[in-house]
C-alpha cells in the first residue's frame, strides 16, 4: 500500500491529490513522501492476549524531510467499548523490519498504551540531532487484553495511521529530536510553506475479536 501526494488522504485505496509537486534535479518529486504499509484492509482475528503487527516504511525520495511525525487516527463507527481492551506500541528503525526485529536496534516511539489513550498522540520520527531524514521504518503492534469480555466477540476495530512531514526548513508542529508524544488535533490542510509534504491517513487493517475464543479457553483449561 503506497500513498503519494502533497496533502493526500487515503483510506482503503482512496487517494486524493491536492497539487502537482515540483521535481528535484534527480527527477524524483521534491515535495512528496512515500508510505508503504503492505496490503490494506487485512483482518487480524485475535484471541485474548494475542497481537498483530504492521511494518510501515516512510520514505522521502526527493529532498530530505526536515520534520517527520506519525500518529494513530480514531476510526469512525468502531466499537468504542473495545478500545480499552486494545493496547498499541510504536517502534522506529533506520532499516526495514525483519520478523519483528530491527537489524540495528529500534527506538521506542510509544510504550504499550491503551488505544483510547494513544489515538491522536503525535510521535516525532526525527532522531536527536538530526536536521533532515530520508525516512524511517515503523512497527505498529496491537494487543488484545486477556480479560476482554465474551460479549466483545466479533467486534472490529480499524487501525488507521497518519503521517506528516515537511522540508525546505518549513516549520512543523514538532521540533527535531526526541520529544514525548503530545495530544493534537488533525493537521491543517492549508500549507503555505514551499517545503510542505504529504500529510494524510492510511488504513493499515482491522482487528477483530475471534468469535470462538470462549471455547478455546475451555479446551485449553483441560488436562
Amino acid at each position: 500500500m503506497r500513498r503519494k501526494g502533497v496533502w493526500a488522504s487515503g483510506l482503503a485505496g482512496v487517494l486524493l491529490l491536492g497539487a502537482v509537486p515540483a521535481f528535484g534535479a534527480d527527477g524524483e518529486p521534491s515535495g512528496w513522501l512515500e508510505l508503504d504499509a503492505g496490503p490494506a484492509g487485512q483482518v487480524h482475528h485475535l484471541t485474548p492476549g494475542g497481537s498483530a503487527d504492521w511494518a510501515i516504511g516512510i520514505r522521502a525520495p526527493g529532498e530530505a524531510a526536515g520534520t517527520l511525525e506519525i500518529w494513530l487516527e480514531p476510526g469512525a463507527n468502531d466499537d468504542a467499548g473495545l478500545r480499552k481492551y486494545l493496547s498499541v506500541e510504536l517502534r522506529a528503525c533506520d532499516q526495514p523490519w525483519s520478523g519483528g526485529m530491527c537489524p540495528g536496534g529500534h527506538r521506542s516511539l510509544l510504550a504499550p498504551t491503551e488505544l483510547n489513550r494513544a489515538e491522536g498522540l503525535r510521535m516525532n520520527l526525527m532522531e536527536p540531532g538530526w536536521a533532515v531524514t530520508r525516512g524511517q521504518y515503523v512497527l505498529v503492534t496491537a494487543w488484545l487484553a486477556k480479560d476482554v469480555p465474551q460479549e466483545m466477540r466479533g467486534s472490529r476495530m480499524k487501525i488507521v495511521v497518519g503521517v506528516r512531514g515537511s522540508g525546505d526548513g518549513a516549520s512543523g508542529d514538532g521540533a527535531s529530536g526526541s520529544v514525548p508524544a503530545q495530544p493534537t488535533g488533525p493537521p491543517s490542510s492549508i500549507l503555505a510553506e514551499t517545503g510542505a509534504r504529504l500529510g494524510g491517513f492510511a488504513l493499515l487493517g482491522f482487528l477483530a475479536v475471534a468469535a470462538g475464543f470462549g471455547l478455546s479457553r475451555l479446551r485449553g483449561a483441560g488436562p
